[in-house]
């Protein structure tokens, strides 16, 4: 049929079929866009003005960093600018009372042999060269006796060179005999160099008598050697020598609060047997840490030595140390998997990174943040457990 009769419509003719295809575009473009999905990775395509769908976090999966929120959760969260701000960080970590490097002394025997007299006790103070042990040591026998072979050697060597010398002068020797007479003493000069390079770690004395002196001027401290015992070199030490003027308080500081201390830095030491507190300033940051406790020593010296500060004595310090750096609330930063800290940038209104950092030492409810954040970067300061369920609160 090619037509309609009546108040019809003709659908066959390209006139009418031109007019449906207009009509359905208008519908198509005029029906509102619905449902829009929600990405990782990215900038959140939601504008703040979207009402939320859903009242919670979407959490950051398994490698991914972002998180992405809705309008509804931002009243949970505080964001806070990261600050730079000087404080004065107080470190306080145990301490002992020590002897200074080269104010303890281990004396060992020289050669084995055996105790003869032990000439000193506990508590003794003793000087510079002072005896301390008497050991009978064959080998001090020995020794002595090689230097004097080797002494009545370099005398007679010398006595032809110089009898050889004599010689050429007068014209009847030859240089032939002059150069192996010369060549003799070098040779008996070197044995008695060595010989008495042997006998210095004797000392003076007779046969096989070997008297054991003390190195350093100090107290006695112990003596783990006894008349009769067997003795030899790098064995237990007989006498334990300090002084015990020379001492310092070391501090057992961990790693993570070794970039807070300086060389010079003011400290107070408090020791149960002192009623005040002990001025005092760091002189040495130890440059390795404890592999089991993860420590180094920090060393400090006293501005005044109190009465009766003994070796091995315990106390507290505590190191004064003015750093200059971002800082955030404790509440801020959070534990992943039992060791690393990390926090919550924001990247935009409803979008959240999640940030590995290093901290410091806590003063008064902030953390000094020592990389992983610069200042002005926003991060999320209260409500940061709502993000990561897995994580833990830092302090």
């Amino acid at each position: 049929m090619s037509g309609a009769t009546g108040t019809g419509i003709a659908l066959s003719t390209p006139a009418a079929m031109r007019n449906i295809k207009l009509l359905l575009g208008t519908l198509l473009v005029a029906a509102p866009l619905v449902g829009c999905s929600v990405t990782r990775g990215g900038p959140s395509p939601l504008s703040p003005s979207d009402p939320p769908s859903e009242p919670y976090s979407e959490r950051a999966a398994p490698g991914d960093n972002f998180v992405h929120v809705p309008q509804a959760s931002l009243k949970f969260l505080t964001v806070e600018a990261v600050e730079g701000r000087e404080n004065s960080l107080t470190i306080r970590v145990p301490a002992r009372a020590a002897f200074r490097d080269g104010a303890l002394s281990e004396v060992g025997p020289p050669l084995a042999g055996r105790v003869v007299t032990v000439r000193v006790k506990s508590g003794d103070h003793v000087r510079i060269g002072e005896p301390l042990v008497t050991l009978a040591c064959p080998e001090g026998a020995t020794a002595r006796t090689a230097l004097a072979t080797a002494r009545a050697s370099l005398k007679e060597a010398r006595a032809a060179l110089d009898r050889e010398t004599r010689m050429i002068e007068e014209g009847v020797g030859t240089e032939r005999e002059k150069l192996e007479a010369e060549l003799r003493f070098a040779s008996a000069q070197s044995e008695v160099d060595r010989a008495q390079a042997t006998s210095s770690i004797i000392g003076a004395g007779e046969g096989a008598e070997v008297v054991v002196r003390s190195p350093i001027a100090g107290s006695v401290l112990t003596i783990k050697a006894s008349s009769g015992a067997a003795v030899e070199p790098g064995g237990e030490p007989l006498v334990e020598i300090g002084d015990p003027s020379a001492l310092w308080i070391v501090a057992d500081v961990s790693e993570r609060e070794l970039p807070l201390v300086r060389e010079g830095t003011g400290a107070l030491v408090e020791l149960s047997s002192v009623p005040a507190l002990l001025r005092a300033r760091v002189v040495s940051v130890g440059t390795a840490v404890s592999n089991g406790l993860r420590t180094a020593p920090v060393r400090i010296e006293l501005e005044e030595k109190p009465a009766g500060l003994r070796p091995g004595m315990f106390g507290r310090v505590r190191i004064e140390s003015a750093a200059v750096g971002p800082t955030l609330p404790t509440e801020a930063v959070l534990i992943k998997d039992g060791k690393d800290s990390v926090v919550y940038v924001a990247k935009d209104a409803l979008t959240f990174e999640r940030r590995a950092v290093v901290v410091g030492q806590s003063i008064e409810g902030r953390v000094q943040v020592i990389s992983g954040l610069s200042r002005g970067e926003r991060v999320v300061v209260r409500g940061a457990l709502l993000l990561d369920g897995a994580a833990e609160q830092l302090l």
